[in-house]
Order: structure tokens, then sequence, then C-alpha cells
């Protein structure tokens, strides 16, 4: 006799618990899985959204934003949510020197015949090196979000290399 029910070979639709156990650690319940700050790390991801400048600033804010909800469970969810707030906090500071580049070099910059601005030579040096800069933080921000991603979902610490603005909550 045959059922026309496929066979899930898999067990999707098996007892979850007969999958076996799933880990806890302090401060959680019973059956409630561990959390370790991978979603703060995953979110740099969307620095990969197809508008340049926008994507860092988008992944760098909402690094801080859920990072820092990541204190409220406590344990390596706080401390790894910690860590990729302050990896968000590093990452707006390029946006922050670029807007202050800008200012001087208009500052102190000459008027063009064509209504622009002739900025300095120091200037110019000063603005192409904060364009190489912004490169910088987007490849940063790759290996960052992977690197992040995967030691926290691993039940890591995250160390890697930030400004440290936040401190992390002791365990």
């Amino acid at each position: 006799m045959s059922s026309s029910h496929p066979v899930d070979p898999a067990g999707a639709g098996a007892d979850p618990a007969a999958a076996g156990p799933v880990p806890t650690g302090p401060g959680t319940a019973p059956g409630e899985p561990v959390r370790t700050g991978t979603v703060a790390w995953a979110v740099g991801f969307l620095a990969f959204l197809p508008i340049p400048v926008v994507g860092l600033l988008v992944a760098a804010i909402t690094q801080v934003v859920v990072g820092l909800r990541q204190r409220r469970h406590g344990g390596l969810a706080a401390v790894n949510g910690v860590r990729a707030a302050n990896w968000g906090l590093t990452q707006l500071c390029w946006p922050v020197l670029m807007a202050i580049t800008m200012v001087i070099g208009t500052l102190t910059g000459t008027p063009s015949g064509t209504g622009g601005i002739i900025f300095t030579p120091v200037m110019n040096t000063l603005a192409f090196t904060m364009l190489g800069l912004f490169f910088l933080v987007g490849v940063l921000e790759a290996v960052y979000a992977i690197a992040g991603t995967v030691l926290a979902s691993k039940g890591r610490r995250v160390r890697l290399p930030v400004i440290p603005f936040l401190r992390a909550p002791r365990d």
C-alpha cells in the first residue's frame, strides 16, 4: 500500500524534541536556544545594498541599534552585540570625517568661473584619501560581517578590532 503523501526523509514533520537537545545557557529557559548576538553581526550585510554610501550608513546604524538591543539578553549575546555596535559606530566615523573634509575644503577653496569651488591641493589629497577610506571601510565591512556572523553563530566571542566607544557588559 502506498501513501499519497511523500515521505519526508529529513523528518521536518516529526516531533521537534526528537531532533535532539537544544543547547541552553545561563539566563535561558530550558528548550530556549542560547542567544549569541549573531544577528547584530549579520545585519552588516546591509552594507551591500546597491546604493553606494547609503548601504554602509544603513548597515552601521542598524548594527548599532540591533547590537545595543542584544544587551537585554545578557551573556554572550550582550558582549557580541556591544562589539557589533562598536563596529557600527566605528563605521560611522567615516561619513563624519568626510563631511568635515568637504566643509573645510569648501571654506578654504576658491570659487571657479563655473559656479563651483576649486579645492586647494592639500584638500584634494585629503578628499581622495577619504574616498580611499570609503573603499577600505567597505572591504572591512564584508570581512567583519562574515567573520562576526560565523564566530557568533558558533557561540564564540567576536574579538575583531574596533574602536571601543561602548563598554561591553561583564559576564
